[in-house]
């Protein structure tokens, strides 16, 4: 192995590669970003959090450009600085041809996903963006919902977040309140097969549901999920 020269300027921003290869790190730089693009649409928005794919794929892809350059003697500054360029060229691209077409953004982003709607839990997407009942209840609870009566609609945005619309203050009705199961009363919880102690609205702990009961009828199961698990339904103040 040859002697490393420190500060040979020709090593650090050329080095020993033909011009022609700066062609092919372009190449390979867009099909490593549209790669990373893909592979974040497959992972599902979870995993990002609060960012766009588009955000987590240049963040991902300029760590790596910018982190070689800076300490790998045999990766020369040129080339770090061809796939930022490179990089910052796609993003821009992607985000115009994103705001001018619906369908790419579609495409490239996603779209929001219904987890409630008028107080009911929408369990398919649920399943479908890998969440589970606790998950969605604690971003309720971060957004001030004391039950699901009160939630309008709440839409897990493509950015990973949970966004919720309330209903109006005289449209608020009684829902299934969205603490933790362990944190709830023992005896306001009921099975299918118990009798209903006081006449009052309960709430199916699965879905949502919400009905009216009289006194002394059994509960059974819920008319929306089939699930035989109930709770005294949460009234607001």
């Amino acid at each position: 192995m040859d002697k490393l020269q420190i500060f040979d300027f020709h090593r650090i921003f050329i080095g020993d590669f033909p011009m022609l290869f700066l062609m092919e790190i372009v190449f390979r730089t867009g099909v490593m970003y549209i790669y990373t693009i893909l592979l974040l649409r497959f992972l599902g928005k979870r995993s990002m959090g609060q960012l766009s794919t588009l955000e987590v794929a240049i963040i991902i892809c300029f760590g790596s450009a910018v982190g070689d350059p800076m300490m790998g003697a045999d990766v020369p500054l040129l080339h770090g600085m061809v796939v930022i360029t490179t990089v910052g060229l796609l993003q821009t691209g992607m985000e115009r041809l994103i705001n001018r077409h619906r369908k790419m953004e579609t495409l490239m982003e996603g779209k929001p996903d219904c987890l409630v709607n008028d107080g009911l839990v929408v369990y398919e997407n649920l399943k479908v963006n890998n969440l589970s009942q606790e998950d969605l209840f604690r971003s309720l609870r971060s957004n001030q919902v004391d039950h699901l009566g009160e939630v309008k609609m709440a839409l897990f945005e493509t950015s990973g977040y949970i966004s919720v619309s309330f209903h109006a203050p005289k449209n608020i009705k009684p829902g299934l309140p969205v603490v933790p199961r362990e944190l709830l009363d023992p005896n306001s919880l009921f099975d299918g097969a118990d009798r209903v102690p006081d006449a009052r609205k309960y709430s199916c702990t699965n879905c949502g549901y919400t009905k009216g009961f009289s006194s002394s009828e059994y509960f059974g199961s819920c008319l929306s999920c089939s699930c035989t698990c109930w709770v005294k339904a949460g009234l607001s103040e």
